[in-house]
């Protein structure tokens, strides 16, 4: 992300330039402009940017790019000044929620209510923060939970059941709300069946586009606990095999100790009975805390040593 100093506009709207990478990929995707468009901009508009005969904000672009699943780190954003103070307090609401600083994330939060709250995206933004904020907090409030990640999900989808029924096209942030409002389902098995066609969706989406969009990660994982949850520990193991062998292929950490301590769960579930299984759930439970240690504290991973030690006898924990 860069700071232009002198213009206002964003870079890349002239002859051959973002509007017209839109097109390009948005034909090479197959997608329709109503696909990428719908409840983000009307299609004349989108004709207009792909014409490059009409900007476009940041935030649209942004939408726009992830309805197509590209990646917005492609190209080069030279926001002005108004837009890139938006960029940072964007950015320090994250690191915020991410940090657990939940009084810095809502002083924040107001902030950006009230300078920039009356668009649609960042209507969505401020529910989207809201939720994952509420998230973070040791006590959660399931049901708020659930009507934030609905709210954040209807500004741009309000019809999201009909396109997903449909194998639409949806963007990552919006495939992640509809994980979280599965993941609120009181029934487990009801989950399950919720997440199992998540998964199916996924499956079909990773064929046609060869990849799978981050929020794949979150929403195997909320699978992989509920097929636990259920005594269904070798579905567990299979879906945590195919989360980490995506995984493997970024450097991003993400979900990687949640998933490892599921799989390691789910051997222990099953029923360990050689020292072969013993070795490889041990395996997992040290990776888990070693991940945990790096990068969310010793004092995090403090029960997890201990159960480690208790369990499995390893005292080289350091």
């Amino acid at each position: 992300m860069q700071q232009k100093v002198n213009s206002s506009e964003l870079m890349g709207f002239e002859e051959n330039g973002i509007g017209h990478c839109i097109r390009m990929s948005r034909e090479a995707r197959g997608y329709s402009q109503l696909d990428i468009c719908d409840g983000i901009c009307s299609i004349a508009t989108l004709s207009l940017i792909e014409d490059g005969k009409e900007k476009a904000d940041y935030w649209t672009l942004e939408a726009l790019l992830d309805r197509m699943r590209v990646n917005k780190t492609e190209y080069d954003f030279f926001l002005d000044d108004d837009t890139f103070a938006l960029y940072k307090l964007r950015e320090a609401i994250k690191l915020n929620i991410k940090k657990k600083e939940c009084e810095e994330a809502e002083k924040n939060l107001a902030v950006y209510q009230e300078k920039y709250g009356e668009g649609n995206l960042h209507r969505q933004f401020l529910f989207l923060q809201e939720a994952y904020l509420e998230r973070t907090k040791p006590e959660s409030d399931k049901d708020k939970k659930k009507e934030l990640f609905q709210k954040a999900i209807a500004v741009t989808a309000p019809n999201y059941k009909e396109i997903f029924e449909k194998k639409g096209a949806l963007s990552n942030l919006e495939l992640e709300c509809i994980a979280e409002i599965i993941h609120c389902t009181e029934s487990p098995e009801e989950r399950e069946l919720e997440c199992e066609a998540l998964y199916k969706y996924f499956q079909w989406n990773g064929e046609r586009d060869r990849f799978f969009p981050p929020a794949y990660r979150i929403a195997m994982q909320y699978y992989a606990e509920t097929l636990y949850e259920n005594g269904k520990f070798e579905d567990c193991m299979r879906i945590c095999n195919e989360v980490l062998e995506e995984l493997y292929g970024t450097s991003k950490v993400e979900n990687r100790a949640q998933i490892f301590l599921l799989r390691a769960k789910s051997r222990e579930g099953k029923g360990i009975e050689n020292e072969e299984e013993k070795k490889l759930c041990l395996r997992d439970y040290m990776t888990a805390y070693t991940v945990i240690s790096i990068y969310d504290g010793k004092e995090e991973a403090k029960d997890l040593k201990e159960y480690i030690v208790e369990k499995y006898g390893w005292h080289y924990i350091v």
